[in-house]
This record gives C-alpha cells, structure tokens and sequence, in this order.
C-alpha cells in the first residue's frame, strides 16, 4: 500500500485531505480478506451478535472518502469484526481505535491488522467503555454498526466525544431513517432529535446487501454525520436535555405534558406552564417539537424542579 506521501499515492490538498475525484486514500492495494479469513478460522458470524461482515473492497474507498480523514486524525471504529475496514483505516490516520465485543475473532484480526502498529484493539462493549479515557482521543469515526447498537452509540458518542467531527456509519436502513427524521413523522423520536441537535445530516446512501456476509435480510445505509460548531450546540447541560427528551418519548402515547410529568416526577401543573410559556399547548406531543424546542423545554422545567418552584 502505498502511503500518502510516496510516488503513486494519492493526491492531497493543503488540508491534508484526499484531493476531491481522486481515489480514496488507502483504498489500493486492498483485497477482498473476509472470506479467507472466515474460512482460514473457522468462523461462523453470529447471528445474535449482529454479524455481517464486509467482503467489499469498493465501499472501502467510499467510506473512506466520505470519512475526509487526516494524516493526524484518531479514528474510533466500532464492530471492527475481520479488519478489513480497520486496516484501511490504518493507513490514512494517525491512530486507531478498534472496538470488537467478539474476543472469538481475535486470532483473525491480529493477522489482517500485522503491520498496523497504529491500531489499538478494544475487546469490549462500545456502550460500556470509558470513552473519555481513550487516548489519543477520537476525532472521528467510521464504522459498520450493528443494529443494537446503533442508536444508543450514537447518542453516547454525540453526547460524551465532543472531539469526533465526523462520522460515517453504516447502519439499517430504519436507523438512517431514524437519524433524518423531522418533527412529525413516525420515525422521528430520540434520536432524531439527538442527531438534529449535535450534528447536520451531510449524506446518505443506500447499500448493496451484496457487499456483507451473510447478506443481511434488510437494507442498510451510509450516513455521513457532521459535527455542529460549539457556538450551533444547546447551552444547556446535555445530561439534562437527555433527560427530558427521553422522559418525552418514554411514553408516546401520553401528551408531552402527561410523558414528563411522569417520567420527570413532576407536576403536570408546572409542564403545563413551560410548555404555555413556550407557545406549546398543553396537548402537544413529543413527536411535534423541533430539537430546539426540547432544549428549551429542558433549560425552563429543570430549572423550575430543581428550585422546587
């Protein structure tokens, strides 16, 4: 594999970026691994796992392109499974971080990542590692994401890796839709709004169920998530946003008023009231807010309960 800066490799700009219609740094040179090591290992992807592992090497470049990585950029990648896409990783960036909850495909990744001494293996679950602690820290991700744990990694990393700037995650079709949904369509929900609040949706694109194995038996798409700048993010305590958007759509069916005054332990008296002072009747439901409407929700009806007003 050539490097970037060797004859050969791929053009860069001043940013240290892939050169835009040129191919995809680290894309050349790869080969369709998967297979052979499923079989060199005798491994069956397990299906309560989520296991659909890549055997496609184009998508490789595509994600990698998508990801705009830099010669000095950390990568975390969750559900590194074989390491194809971890090895591609590898060699654009200065570091990174691979998660894999499946200690049984060890043996194989140490022998697709040989050569890569910039890659830390992380044998445990994404959702309960210190993510703070990583170091070097992430600056962005790139990731074939089981669908489990899709959504909840999501908002983990949005609300706890304030340093990652970009992601581009390959995901089930009904979590992209998810992700993009407006206020007022049966998709949206937690985390639309948790997506809508950290990050602007940049790009989707549909995959080919062709480019795993097992070929999975639903569509998936690769979205690409850019990081809002610090003066587009909430004010507010993101602990307490979280708190109050879950409290909402905890319970669909009720009316926002009746969701948070239960899921908050507060009056509905005092919801009630915020939501009038925000222009908000009192049988709005939760699917109806904008993002910005949750924060200001949250910013009035916990100052009010923590002063016991």
């Amino acid at each position: 594999m050539t490097s970037p800066g060797e004859p050969g490799g791929p053009r860069r700009g001043a940013s240290g970026r892939a050169t835009p219609g040129e191919p995809a740094p680290g894309a050349t040179g790869l080969r369709q691994t998967s297979l052979a090591r499923l079989a060199e290992f005798g491994i069956e992807p397990k299906r309560d796992l989520g296991q659909n592992f890549l055997i496609d090497d184009n998508i490789l470049g595509v994600i990698l392109g998508q990801l705009e990585c830099r010669r000095d950029d950390v990568v975390l990648e969750v559900g590194a499974g074989l390491g194809v896409l971890t090895a591609a990783l590898a060699g654009v960036a200065r570091h990174v971080h691979a998660f894999e909850v499946d200690r049984s495909l060890q043996p194989a990744l140490e022998v697709t990542l040989k050569g890569h001494p910039n890659v830390s293996l992380h044998f445990e679950d994404i959702l309960k590692a210190p993510l703070e602690g990583l170091d070097p820290a992430p600056t962005v991700c790139a990731s074939n994401l089981p669908y489990s744990v899709a959504g909840p990694f999501v908002i983990e990393a949005l609300q706890r890796l304030s340093g990652v700037r970009r992601y581009c995650l390959m995901v089930q079709r009904e979590v992209a839709d998810r992700m993009a949904a407006a206020p007022g369509t049966k998709a949206y929900g937690t985390l639309s709004v948790w997506v809508g609040l950290y990050t602007r949706v940049v790009r989707a694109r549909q995959l080919s169920r062709s480019i795993f194995y097992p070929q999975p038996h639903v569509d998936s798409t690769l979205v690409v998530l850019e990081r809002l700048g610090q003066h587009e993010l909430p004010a507010v305590e993101p602990a307490l946003v979280r708190e109050v958007v879950q409290a909402a759509f905890g319970q669909r069916r009720k009316t926002l008023a009746n969701a948070l005054s239960s899921g908050l332990e507060v009056s509905r008296q005092w919801v009630v009231e915020v939501l009038g002072s925000l222009g908000l009747s009192s049988d709005v439901r939760a699917e109806r807010l904008k993002p910005a409407e949750f924060v200001q929700v949250a910013e009035r009806l916990l100052r009010w309960r923590d002063v016991g007003n």
